[in-house]
């Protein structure tokens, strides 16, 4: 196994992980035929579990399937003010997570609210937690730590 994927996955399987059916190959080519490259970790993630949650934790953790992703990204307008982001999950209540795919920003994931993220011109004034990678990020919500 990788060490990305052993990484993530020593981070995430546990009892309070709701694991999904995994992503095909072809699901992956979707996806970066709609954004470019996408996070390492993330791949790893959806070729195990295409969609899943972690139950029970301070910062709920949702990760949106593929159709759904691309379902999101084909609506465009929570896109027109969040350019260059894969919206990728969210806390079912209203926060929606992020890579930041802009040149320099390293894929870092980030949380934005989406009542920020679908009005306002420059949405990226209103990230309420920058984080660095997946993995980093659901090591946090693991640990139960509150990030939004």
């Amino acid at each position: 196994m990788d060490p990305i994927k052993k990484d993530l996955m020593s981070t995430i399987i546990g009892p309070d992980w709701d694991k999904q059916n995994p992503a095909t190959e072809q699901d992956i080519q979707s996806l970066e035929a709609a954004f470019g490259a996408i996070p390492e970790d993330y791949k790893a993630l959806l070729l195990q579990s295409n969609g899943s949650s972690l139950r029970g934790k301070k910062t709920p953790f949702i990760i949106y399937s593929v159709s759904e992703v691309l379902a999101l990204f084909r609506e465009k307008d929570l896109y027109k003010f969040i350019p260059q982001s894969l919206v990728f999950g969210g806390d079912g209540g209203g926060t929606i997570y992020c890579f930041d795919l802009r040149p320099g920003k390293e894929q870092a994931v980030f949380f934005i609210r989406e009542e920020d993220a679908g009005y306002e011109p420059n949405a990226y004034n209103y990230v309420v937690f920058n984080g660095t990678t997946l993995t980093d990020t659901i090591q946090r919500i693991v640990n139960n730590e509150k990030l939004n």
